[in-house]
Protein backbone atom coordinates (compact mmCIF):
# COMPACT_ATOMS: atom_id res chain seq x y z
CA UNK A 1 0.00 0.00 0.00
CA UNK A 2 1.47 3.24 -0.68
CA UNK A 3 0.45 5.53 1.63
CA UNK A 4 0.26 9.62 0.47
CA UNK A 5 -0.62 10.78 3.97
CA UNK A 6 -2.62 13.68 5.23
CA UNK A 7 -3.83 15.67 1.81
CA UNK A 8 -6.31 18.45 1.82
CA UNK A 9 -9.52 17.49 0.81
CA UNK A 10 -12.29 20.17 -0.28
CA UNK A 11 -15.76 19.16 -0.02
CA UNK A 12 -19.24 21.31 -0.66
CA UNK A 13 -19.17 22.77 2.59
CA UNK A 14 -15.85 21.65 3.96
CA UNK A 15 -11.96 22.04 3.73
CA UNK A 16 -10.26 18.85 5.49
CA UNK A 17 -6.44 19.53 6.02
CA UNK A 18 -3.64 19.15 8.25
CA UNK A 19 -3.59 21.10 11.69
CA UNK A 20 -1.68 23.55 12.25
CA UNK A 21 -0.89 25.39 15.64
CA UNK A 22 -2.95 28.35 14.65
CA UNK A 23 -5.84 26.25 14.42
CA UNK A 24 -5.24 25.74 18.42
CA UNK A 25 -7.98 28.80 19.22
CA UNK A 26 -10.68 27.68 16.57
CA UNK A 27 -10.07 24.09 18.03
CA UNK A 28 -10.46 25.36 22.13
CA UNK A 29 -13.22 27.33 21.32
CA UNK A 30 -15.63 25.12 18.73
CA UNK A 31 -14.94 21.73 20.89
CA UNK A 32 -12.09 21.22 22.60
CA UNK A 33 -13.51 23.04 25.87
CA UNK A 34 -16.66 21.53 25.57
CA UNK A 35 -17.64 18.45 28.29
CA UNK A 36 -20.47 17.31 25.94
CA UNK A 37 -18.06 16.91 23.41
CA UNK A 38 -15.68 14.98 25.64
CA UNK A 39 -18.18 12.91 27.02
CA UNK A 40 -17.58 9.59 24.73
CA UNK A 41 -13.83 10.30 23.89
CA UNK A 42 -10.57 9.71 25.71
CA UNK A 43 -9.69 13.47 26.49
CA UNK A 44 -11.05 15.33 29.09
CA UNK A 45 -12.23 19.11 28.06
CA UNK A 46 -9.51 21.20 27.56
CA UNK A 47 -9.41 23.84 30.65
CA UNK A 48 -7.52 26.66 28.01
CA UNK A 49 -6.00 27.27 24.90
CA UNK A 50 -2.79 26.24 26.14
CA UNK A 51 -3.84 22.94 26.74
CA UNK A 52 -5.17 22.77 23.07
CA UNK A 53 -2.10 24.41 21.99
CA UNK A 54 0.54 21.51 23.72
CA UNK A 55 -2.17 19.12 22.29
CA UNK A 56 -1.45 20.07 18.61
CA UNK A 57 2.40 20.49 19.25
CA UNK A 58 2.91 16.83 20.97
CA UNK A 59 0.60 14.63 20.07
CA UNK A 60 -0.94 15.74 16.08
CA UNK A 61 1.78 17.67 14.77
CA UNK A 62 4.94 15.45 15.10
CA UNK A 63 2.79 12.37 13.15
CA UNK A 64 2.44 14.73 10.11
CA UNK A 65 5.88 13.29 9.11
CA UNK A 66 4.68 10.10 8.84
CA UNK A 67 2.92 8.73 5.15
CA UNK A 68 0.75 6.41 7.22
CA UNK A 69 -0.78 9.21 8.86
CA UNK A 70 -4.55 10.05 8.50
CA UNK A 71 -5.21 13.25 10.91
CA UNK A 72 -8.01 16.58 9.02
CA UNK A 73 -8.76 19.19 10.43
CA UNK A 74 -12.38 19.84 10.07
CA UNK A 75 -12.69 23.80 8.24
CA UNK A 76 -15.92 25.11 7.72
CA UNK A 77 -15.52 27.12 5.06
CA UNK A 78 -18.54 29.75 5.63
CA UNK A 79 -16.25 30.50 8.83
CA UNK A 80 -12.84 29.92 8.01
CA UNK A 81 -12.75 27.94 11.14
CA UNK A 82 -11.78 24.16 12.73
CA UNK A 83 -14.83 22.97 13.60
CA UNK A 84 -14.10 19.31 14.25
CA UNK A 85 -11.74 16.32 13.26
CA UNK A 86 -11.84 13.27 11.38
CA UNK A 87 -8.85 10.57 11.23
CA UNK A 88 -7.67 6.79 10.99
CA UNK A 89 -7.34 6.12 14.42
CA UNK A 90 -6.19 2.77 13.35
CA UNK A 91 -5.17 0.01 10.27
CA UNK A 92 -4.42 -3.49 9.62
CA UNK A 93 -2.77 -3.08 5.97
CA UNK A 94 -2.56 -7.28 6.08
CA UNK A 95 -6.38 -7.18 6.04
CA UNK A 96 -7.18 -3.77 4.26
CA UNK A 97 -9.10 -2.27 7.07
CA UNK A 98 -9.10 0.82 8.31
CA UNK A 99 -10.42 2.38 11.58
CA UNK A 100 -12.13 6.10 11.22
CA UNK A 101 -12.62 8.53 14.38
CA UNK A 102 -13.94 11.91 14.56
CA UNK A 103 -14.92 14.36 16.73
CA UNK A 104 -17.23 17.56 16.04
CA UNK A 105 -18.10 20.97 17.97
CA UNK A 106 -22.05 20.78 19.52
CA UNK A 107 -23.05 23.87 18.23
CA UNK A 108 -22.22 21.97 14.44
CA UNK A 109 -23.79 18.81 15.12
CA UNK A 110 -26.90 17.64 12.84
CA UNK A 111 -26.15 19.94 10.43
CA UNK A 112 -24.51 16.85 7.91
CA UNK A 113 -20.82 18.06 8.38
CA UNK A 114 -19.06 14.82 9.49
CA UNK A 115 -21.04 12.91 7.06
CA UNK A 116 -19.89 15.22 4.31
CA UNK A 117 -16.48 14.39 5.88
CA UNK A 118 -16.59 10.80 6.24
CA UNK A 119 -17.49 10.49 2.25
CA UNK A 120 -14.75 12.37 1.08
CA UNK A 121 -11.93 10.30 3.59
CA UNK A 122 -14.28 6.64 2.46
CA UNK A 123 -13.39 7.35 -0.76
CA UNK A 124 -9.78 8.54 -0.43
CA UNK A 125 -9.13 5.31 1.83
CA UNK A 126 -10.47 3.02 -1.01
CA UNK A 127 -8.89 4.83 -3.48
CA UNK A 128 -5.60 3.99 -1.44
CA UNK A 129 -6.06 0.13 -1.42
CA UNK A 130 -8.30 -0.58 1.75
CA UNK A 131 -11.18 -2.53 1.44
CA UNK A 132 -13.08 -2.36 5.05
CA UNK A 133 -13.45 0.70 6.71
CA UNK A 134 -14.80 0.38 10.32
CA UNK A 135 -16.09 2.63 13.37
CA UNK A 136 -17.06 1.87 16.53
CA UNK A 137 -19.24 3.97 19.12
CA UNK A 138 -20.41 3.85 22.67
CA UNK A 139 -23.71 2.97 23.73
CA UNK A 140 -24.41 6.24 24.84
CA UNK A 141 -23.68 8.06 21.96
CA UNK A 142 -26.58 7.52 19.25
CA UNK A 143 -25.40 10.30 17.44
CA UNK A 144 -22.08 9.15 15.88
CA UNK A 145 -23.85 6.21 15.10
CA UNK A 146 -26.07 8.03 13.14
CA UNK A 147 -23.04 9.61 11.07
CA UNK A 148 -22.13 5.57 10.40
CA UNK A 149 -25.14 4.58 9.06
CA UNK A 150 -25.26 8.02 7.09
CA UNK A 151 -22.30 6.79 5.71
CA UNK A 152 -23.34 3.73 4.80
CA UNK A 153 -21.55 1.39 7.57
CA UNK A 154 -23.39 -1.11 8.33
CA UNK A 155 -23.88 -2.28 12.39
CA UNK A 156 -21.95 -5.35 13.32
CA UNK A 157 -22.84 -5.51 16.77
CA UNK A 158 -21.65 -4.68 20.04
CA UNK A 159 -18.76 -5.66 21.44
CA UNK A 160 -18.55 -6.71 24.98
CA UNK A 161 -15.89 -4.56 27.56
CA UNK A 162 -14.33 -4.01 24.05
CA UNK A 163 -12.76 -0.80 25.45
CA UNK A 164 -11.73 1.32 28.28
CA UNK A 165 -13.49 4.74 28.46
CA UNK A 166 -11.37 7.42 29.91
CA UNK A 167 -11.86 6.49 33.85
CA UNK A 168 -10.24 3.22 33.14
CA UNK A 169 -13.39 1.40 33.01
CA UNK A 170 -14.59 -1.06 30.57
CA UNK A 171 -16.92 -0.40 28.13
CA UNK A 172 -19.49 -1.86 25.67
CA UNK A 173 -19.50 -0.40 21.95
CA UNK A 174 -21.38 -0.52 19.37
CA UNK A 175 -19.27 -1.39 15.77
CA UNK A 176 -20.20 -0.68 12.46
CA UNK A 177 -18.35 -1.02 8.82
CA UNK A 178 -18.48 -0.46 5.00
CA UNK A 179 -16.47 -2.77 2.45
CA UNK A 180 -15.62 -1.13 -1.08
Amino acid sequence: MQHIGTQTIETERLILRRFKIEDAQDMFENYANSEKVAEFVKWNAHKNVEETEEYLQNCVLPKYENPDNYCWAVVLKELGQVIGCIDVVGMDEKYLRAELGWVLGEKFWGKGYMPEAGKAVLKLLFDLGFVRVQAKHHLGNPKSGRVMEKLGMTYEGILKKYDHDKEGNLIDLKFWAITK
